[in-house]
């Protein structure tokens, strides 16, 4: 039975009351329909405004009927709305307004067609080119480059000395869009154009449209005056991977101030790769002084490949100057070779190579035959190492893989460090990372000591850590400590590790607690259940069950779950049949979540009338469903209720991966839905599963997309899973890292995404919207697990959320669906 892996994750969501449009009449749509169909203009006016309100399906009909309204304000109302939620389906209906009078309508049309764009638009949208308009102009660019038909290249050429900036960069962004290699001459003529925006513009297409003939260009763009035109140009040359300009690139970093110059430099050398490039790359590793820049080179000399990480394994078996050595063991430790860690360990013991560099060089690789190296620096005298030697244990040890061998290191040193609480906390927590039973004996008396709470708790969480073995009195008793803080430990603690036989302790104490207690015994009840073997405990936990409420019924609705018996699905089954409460029914859904002889009940919820149980019986279809349920899971996604819908997306992705079938036509054609959580999490089901959209609908996504969510989680597919043109994915990760104007969204595209864990955890969320101190019970959250996917619905009656199978990592709490944008 796998342990819960964190003692409790504390996670903020934002203010959690729902907006008014979440609620709907059944007969909006008809209500809505009828005013559309009125002579009165006011009525259609208010109509019209009011169709954000309905369904995607009822959407979509009556979208299409305002657009073609006599009324601007109607159309343009409509027209609002198809842009804000990008609904499809609508270019056909707006070619006739690029000829409108009303400037409005005009832009409108142009902006549509840029969202859905239709052959015959083409022709249109080159007359507007000329539009007085220039937002107009710029609109029509977009569309134009948007059609991917090379009959939109030439009217894009005529119109690039437009007299406006703006017009010109949508022109040339449009150019660059369709990729057709007419537009590299005249491109290269516009390397010199007045404005610095232009330039950049220029020089990005010039790269992404991947012509040699535009190296030079590129090269004497490199003296730009404008910052950015020469980091545009410098990334431009790196894409187009030209030998020649590595020289001329190496050249402005020596002489260049800069430190996004410098960073742009280094990732154009990475890319080009050649030995020349590689060379200058360890040349600047020497000099670099900038430590942004400096993981910069690493992770680009980690790119280069084989050639790169003989240079620098070369470079520590050398003598080099310490901090050369330093950034070239970093350099290693980013290929991920674990092979390296010998280089690393070699030039440590030879001292080449500085501990500190030397422990987090090794941490990174995370090979687990260097641990006997890292457990010699516990004990060292310079505070720095030890805590470099902690942090590198730490990653380098697995309780779910035992290992005896850091117990007595780890104990000595734990031993020795009696003036600083915070490293006696941090050895402590390491002893439980050992998974070892040996462990226990020195944790059990920091786990019974009143005198430092700090250090009793991480003591306590190390205990939980451990598989049962002896620990159970000292856990129980912490439940009776005069501090909160510990008595949640200890029920967390229990809750991963305590024995069958604690059980039956747990529930006497449960039997006759007081009120305010029960809550952290029902917690700990849990782990006990889970490894009892005694049928009679589950008569006794029932009882308890039924009589208590609340909170305190969810917990052991929780515990009841976790306990390994037929015999308590059955029951919880039953429960969630009779029960008329909504709060049981969701409890059971997500409590029945990893049990693959709940099926049936799941299926059952899985259609209930409240979205809360709904969105927790399909989640756990994700986990346990077979074959019959991808078509349910599937029309799931339509669901009225957001977080229905977005589990269902995450849910089909999951039961692609683990039934080996394909989801790919079923989560791209989702990828349309108004609601950014769904479309995000079909992102996010698409990366689980390993595919990718035929018609390369994610890119367009990533670049798009309004929502910063959805971006993120484009960037995320786009990076980990290749597709068959992998140079394009490349060119659109750099082009978002450096313009998209959310950081998060640029520095997801700047970073080398690992490979998800195949490891899963179960793991407890308790749910504190801003401005409250405490859980809030049937709050609103979207849970980000590791691997991307999001997890939506309402915390349970004590602000908790339990996630049998959360992948190994980080997990976090976003903003709840309803708020999102």
């Amino acid at each position: 039975m796998p342990r819960l892996r964190t003692s409790l994750l504390l996670a903020l969501a934002l203010s959690w009351a729902l907006p008014a449009s979440a609620f709907t009449w059944p007969n909006a749509a008809e209500g809505i329909e009828k005013q559309l169909a009125k002579p009165d203009v006011g009525s259609r006016r208010r109509a019209a405004q009011r169709l954000g309100e309905l369904t995607p399906s009822a959407q979509k009909r009556l979208v299409q009927k305002a657009l073609a309204d006599p009324d601007a304000d109607v159309r343009l109302a409509a027209a609002d709305l198809v842009l804000e939620q990008r609904l499809r389906g609508t270019g056909e209906l707006v070619v006739a307004w690029l000829n409108d009078p009303e400037r409005r309508i005009r832009l409108a049309g142009a902006e549509i067609l840029r969202l859905d764009p239709v052959a015959r638009a083409v022709q249109p949208l080159g007359r507007v080119l000329g539009d007085p308009d220039s937002a107009v102009r710029s609109a029509a660019a977009g569309a134009l480059g948007a059609t991917a038909s090379k009959d939109a290249v030439l009217p894009l050429l005529g119109h690039l000395d437009d007299s406006v900036p703006q017009v010109r960069s949508a022109i040339v962004r449009a150019l660059s869009r369709l990729g057709d290699p007419r537009a590299v001459v005249p491109l290269i003529g516009k390397i010199q154009d007045s404005r610095p925006a232009v330039r950049r513009s220029v020089a990005r297409a010039l790269g992404e449209l991947g012509d040699a003939r535009a190296s030079s260009a590129l090269v004497l763009a490199l003296r730009d005056g404008d910052e950015g035109v020469r980091i545009a140009a410098v990334e431009a040359l790196g894409v187009l991977r030209d030998p020649q300009a590595t020289l001329a690139i190496t050249a402005i970093a020596d002489s260049e101030a800069s430190p996004a110059v410098r960073a742009a430099v280094v990732g154009s050398l990475g890319r080009i790769g050649t030995k020349e490039a590689l060379d200058a790359l360890l040349a600047l590793l020497e000099k670099e002084q900038s430590q942004d820049t400096l993981e910069l080179l690493r992770k680009a000399l980690a790119r280069a490949g084989a050639p790169a990480r003989e240079r620098l394994e070369r470079c520590l078996s050398g003598q080099p100057a310490a901090r050369v050595a330093d950034n070239c063991a970093l350099g290693l430790a980013e290929t991920g070779r674990m092979e390296s860690a010998r280089s690393i360990t070699g030039a440590l013991r030879r001292g080449v190579l500085r501990a500190p560099a030397a422990l987090a060089s090794l941490e990174r690789l995370g090979d687990p035959k260097s641990l006997p190296t890292v457990l010699e620096h516990l004990a060292d005298s310079d505070p720095v190492v030890r805590r470099a030697a902690v942090d590198a244990a730490v990653a380098l040890l697995d309780p779910t893989k035992p290992d005896g061998r850091a117990v007595d290191p780890v104990a000595q040193a734990l031993d020795k460090a009696r003036s600083s609480k915070a490293e006696r906390a941090a050895l402590a927590r390491l002893l439980g990372r050992t998974g070892s039973p040996r462990a226990v004996k020195p944790l059990l008396p920091l786990a019974d000591a009143a005198d430092n709470v700090e250090l009793r708790i991480a003591a306590v969480d190390a205990l939980g850590m451990l598989p049962p073995s002896g620990q159970d009195r000292v856990l129980i008793a912490a439940l009776d400590a005069d501090e909160a803080p510990v008595r949640l430990a200890a029920a967390v603690a229990l809750r991963r590790s305590a024995s069958g036989a604690a059980a039956r302790t747990l529930l006497d104490r449960l039997e006759r607690a007081a009120e305010q207690d029960r809550a952290a015994l029902a917690v700990a009840l849990g782990g006990a259940l889970a490894r009892a073997k005694d049928p009679a405990l589950l008569t006794r936990a029932w009882k308890l069950m039924l009589a208590s409420r609340g909170g305190q019924r969810d917990a052991l609705l929780e515990a009841l779950g976790r306990l390994p018996s037929k015999d308590a699905t059955r029951l919880l089954s039953a429960y969630a049949k009779e029960s008329g409460e909504v709060a049981d029914r969701a409890k059971v859904a997500e409590a029945l979540g990893s049990r693959p002889d709940a099926l049936e009940a799941l299926r059952a919820l899985a259609s209930d009338v409240d979205g809360s149980v709904r969105s927790n019986a399909i989640w756990g279809l994700g986990s346990v469903g077979q074959q019959p349920e991808l078509g349910s899971v599937a029309r799931a996604i339509d669901d009225k209720d957001v977080a229905v819908a977005g589990n269902a997306a995450a849910a089909l992705g999951r039961l692609g991966r683990r039934l080996g079938v394909r989801i790919d036509k079923e989560l791209c054609a989702r990828l349309t839905d108004p609601r950014s959580y769904v479309r995000a999490n079909a992102l996010g089901g698409l990366r689980v599963a390993g595919a990718r959209c035929a018609g390369a609908e994610e890119t367009v996504l990533l670049v798009e997309d309004r929502s910063e969510v959805v971006r993120r989680a484009a960037a995320l597919l786009v990076a980990s899973t290749p597709s068959k043109d992998a140079a394009r994915d490349q060119r659109l990760l750099e082009t978002c890292a450096a313009e998209d104007t959310d950081s998060s969204v640029a520095a997801q595209c700047a970073t080398d995404v690992a490979k998800p864990s195949k490891r899963t955890e179960p793991v407890m969320v308790y749910v504190v919207p801003v401005g409250e101190s405490a859980p809030v019970p049937r709050a609103p959250f979207a849970l980000l697990r590791a691997d991307g996917l999001m997890r939506l619905g309402l915390a349970d009656r004590r602000g908790e959320v339990f996630e049998h199978d959360a992948p190994a990592g980080e997990v976090s709490l976003a903003v709840p669906a309803p708020l999102a944008k």
